[in-house]
């Protein structure tokens, strides 16, 4: 089993707050909320890798079957990189009903739910300028 680094994970409380103080794109599933926001001001320093946050709630269950949760939602974010915009936290909220679902139901509503997310269309522009911002041959 494969851990994310630390670059990858939001681990602080000052992390999960700004969720609360800035302006998220939100995505409302079955079995979980997806949140998304720019990890730095509206949008950070370009080429920082995404990150993700984990609330798994009791109500869903003992620890076993929220360990569980996060495990298989660690995995589909370590796998699909492309789905996840650089440059943004996500913040995924368990709900109760997610325990009783496969694990694969789980991947594949939470990688929906990371293509559903709607940016502002500037961002778009931001995420274009830093791919050829990578391209560009160095002289």
């Amino acid at each position: 089993m494969y851990r994310l680094l630390k670059e990858q994970r939001l681990k602080k409380s000052s992390d999960f707050e700004k969720f609360r103080m800035r302006g998220v794109f939100c995505v409302r599933c079955e079995v979980f909320v997806l949140k998304a926001t720019g990890s730095g001001g509206v949008f950070c320093h370009a080429g920082s890798p995404p990150r993700i946050g984990i609330i798994t709630p009791k109500k869903i269950g003992n620890a076993v079957k929220r360990n569980r949760v996060r495990r298989v939602v660690r995995e589909v974010f370590r796998l699909n990189p492309l789905i996840f915009r650089k440059s943004y936290d996500y913040l995924l909220i368990a709900l109760p009903g997610i325990s009783l679902k496969s694990n694969d139901e789980v991947a594949g509503q939470v990688i929906n739910a990371a293509k559903k997310i709607k940016f502002p269309p500037n961002s778009f522009q931001f995420a274009a300028k830093e791919i050829t911002q990578e391209m560009t041959p160095i002289p």
